[in-house]
């Protein structure tokens, strides 16, 4: 009789065992169970020789490598160094097992360095960069490391280290700093280095009690001119923007390149306070100035941020963090503004990024609803509805005072928009006895590329008829998108599509462009409805309704909240009325009711 058992090693048959007898039916069941365990041991001896061999080579290719290898655990104790370790620190193993990695530490590095440094490593991120350490015998060098977290059960248990020496004459030394602390586009100090120069000055100023600031400049709408002249062209620019600002400072004042293309300039050892707006000022004038490019003249417009140290804030974060909000305010003034932080705007400040970032999370969870105020005919019948936008946050309804302004400083005003004309489409397949709706369109929203050919399709989609959506947009909105928003009124219209111009007579030159518009309807701002009482309001809300009626457009006359303000306007033949008298803003199912009953 005859017995064979395969040999298995790394998932590979390398050979077998086989044994022979004279004697019959020798192999029995309890035979074959001892071949088995024979075959066991026999696997597990070569593959215990194989990892032996392939951790003889590995252990001989750390330590004959170029690099040194140092693993430490959790709490950064070392527990492993190959020889090239040992070799470049003077330290013998014994001396560096359980040692913490500290040992090797110059002491050069600031605390803003370490702090990123650890925060990293605990993150599980892998650090990249160079290192100054001290070796046993007191000197210091530069390595390029990197070092590797490593995780068993979703836990850091190790961190590997694999670093280079490099010599001070070294070309890669010279590009890795000039990576690490350059901006490649403009030559200036990057955001590392800034913080690093900002670091140091306010050491030295904490103990000398000189005053100094921090200003993050930022040229308006600097995309535009990568998108219209190619970023070749913007690189030129901010090059000349760097050039100025080095050209237009003291030599120890530093200019950095911040992220994306705003600029950051610490300027040191001021005597006073007020000094801070005659140097910027006189910058601000500078940076204003017509740029070259290609042949071609670009004016830019900049606002500028300022905070100060000590008065504002006493670490790098926080002045930069500072400057950045002081950069909302000169925004909020307009162009080639100046903004400085106060601790009154910080509150207002801190509120409002809070209140962005909820606004975000209300849009991705559909907070943002439609409440609809009906407006009524001379005899006080439903003729159509405004859909107004409101927020429903944990089950109340946010007033539209405290949120839509802030809404329409994002983009996020034009999804929340489109939220709305779909609740909008959706609920007017609601109503038995159908009436208009208008939708608000934000200055954002009517820029969107697509825009009749989009509504249209979603209106056809919800089958619902054209003439049943009306959409409104303030008469401000005009200023700078005239010919675009006339041509847009007149490609809906064609779709049976009509527009509203609201808050009639608060803007600019309302009268020169009235008669270019293809408008249905004008409203009567709220302002003019409250002051009927005054004489000289009638006369101005009297002729615009007789403009309006001349140039075949109807009026609707916004916030009529007593019984005098109706029938005067009615005397003027004002055609729709909408306000609080007749019905204040509702919920759709408000609204039907409302329809059915009147």
């Amino acid at each position: 009789s005859c017995c064979a058992i395969s040999i298995v090693s790394k998932n590979e048959i390398i050979g077998a065992l086989v044994i022979t007898s004279s004697k019959s039916n020798l192999f029995n069941r309890e035979i074959y169970a001892l071949f088995r365990v024979i075959q066991n041991q026999i696997e597990f001896i070569l593959d215990k020789l194989e990892d032996d061999r392939f951790f003889q080579i590995t252990l001989s290719a750390l330590n004959s490598g170029f690099e040194f290898v140092i693993i430490t655990d959790s709490n950064f104790n070392i527990v492993y160094v190959n020889d090239k370790a040992t070799e470049i620190s003077g330290y013998s193993r014994q001396e560096l097992l359980g040692k913490h990695h500290s040992v090797f530490s110059s002491r050069t590095h600031s605390k803003e360095f370490v702090r990123n440094f650890y925060n990293t490593l605990r993150s599980g991120e892998v650090y990249s960069g160079i290192m100054q350490y001290k070796i046993k015998n007191g000197s210091i060098k530069d390595f390029y490391v990197n070092i590797i977290p490593f995780f068993e059960d979703k836990k850091i248990t190790y961190y590997i280290s694999v670093g280079k020496e490099i010599a001070k004459d070294d070309e890669l030394l010279q590009e890795l700093e000039k990576l690490l602390n350059y901006d490649a586009a403009t030559g200036l100090i990057n955001i590392y280095s800034f913080k690093k120069a900002l670091e140091q000055f306010i050491e030295r100023a904490t103990y000398e009690k000189t005053i100094g600031a921090v200003a993050i400049i930022n040229p308006i709408d600097f995309k535009k001119i990568n998108e219209a002249f190619g970023f070749e062209t913007g690189n030129s620019i901010l090059q000349q923007i760097a050039k100025r600002l080095t050209d237009n400072l003291r030599a120890y004042d530093r200019v950095s390149k911040l992220e994306s293309d705003r600029f950051g300039i610490l300027l040191k050892d001021l005597k006073a306070e007020e000094d801070i707006l005659i140097v910027v000022s006189k910058l601000l004038l500078e940076l204003a100035k017509p740029y070259k490019a290609k042949d071609k003249s670009i004016s830019i417009s900049f606002n500028i941020g300022l905070s100060l140290f000590p008065k504002d804030a006493t670490t790098p974060d926080g002045l930069l963090d500072k400057a950045h909000i002081a950069l909302s305010d000169a925004k909020e003034k307009g162009e080639n503004q100046i903004g400085f932080f106060r601790k009154e705007l910080e509150k207002d400040a801190t509120r409002v990024l809070q209140l962005k970032a909820d606004l975000e999370l209300a849009l991705l969870n559909k907070e943002f609803i439609a409440y609809y105020q009906p407006y009524v005919d001379r005899n006080q019948k439903i003729v159509g509805a405004e859909a107004l936008m409101r927020w429903k946050k944990d089950n109340t309804i946010v007033p539209p005072s405290e949120f839509i302004e802030y809404l329409e400083q994002t983009s996020l005003i034009v999804d929340a928009q489109k939220l709305i004309i779909n609740q909008v489409l959706e609920d007017l397949k609601l109503l038995k006895k159908p009436i208009p709706i208008s939708i608000n369109l934000s200055s954002q929203s009517l820029k969107q590329r697509h825009l009749s050919d989009n509504l249209i399709s979603n209106i056809n989609y919800h089958n619902i008829p054209n003439n049943l959506i009306k959409l409104e947009i303030i008469e401000r909105t005009l200023l700078n998108n005239f010919d675009y928003v006339a041509r847009l009124i007149k490609e809906l219209k064609e779709s049976n599509i009509l527009f509203s111009l609201d808050d009639f007579g608060t803007g600019f030159s309302s009268l020169s462009y009235l008669a270019s518009l293809d408008v249905e309807i004008l409203k009567i701002d709220i302002s003019f409805v409250r002051d009927l009482d005054n004489p000289k309001t009638k006369s101005i809300v009297d002729s615009i309704i007789y403009l309006a009626h001349s140039l075949g457009i109807k009026t609707t006359a916004e916030g009529v909240e007593t019984q005098y303000q109706f029938e005067t306007l009615k005397s003027m033949n004002c055609d729709y009325f909408q306000g609080y008298l007749f019905y204040k803003p509702m919920d759709k199912q408000k609204l039907i009711q409302a329809i059915e009953h009147n």
